[in-house]
């Protein structure tokens, strides 16, 4: 954190990690209240320095379980074992093959005698 007070966070840096939530999602996430967070937001009361920090380090989190379910984006081997489609992936789907109805012919007695089976 570079800002020259310790106790107070950089409003900028927050304003940036907030655009990705609502007001009513940040207050939630920051288990503070809506009007609270509105007025760090409109620089009308100073940010605490742990806000920025914990937006920062939730951001970082994400990112990082995002790389480890699906890996880097140039790993295609990985992505294709893994199951992921990519956008460019032409999928080939495989058919069960086709099971021939059996016919009353088909079944003979002399297949299922173990007696006639074994002697010949």
């Amino acid at each position: 954190m570079r800002y020259p007070n310790l106790r107070y966070g950089n409003p900028t840096e927050l304003a940036y990690y907030a655009m990705t939530y609502d007001l009513v999602d940040l207050a939630r996430t920051l288990r503070r209240d809506e009007r609270t967070v509105r007025d760090w937001l409109s620089a009308r009361k100073r940010v605490p320095w742990w806000v920025p920090e914990i937006l920062r380090l939730m951001r970082m989190e994400a990112v990082e379980r995002q790389r480890q379910m699906f890996g880097a984006i140039g790993d295609q081997r990985r992505l294709a074992a893994l199951g992921v489609v990519q956008p460019d992936t032409v999928l080939q789907l495989h058919r069960r093959p086709e099971k021939e109805k059996p016919q009353i012919t088909d079944l003979r007695l002399d297949a299922f005698d173990v007696v006639q089976r074994s002697a010949g």
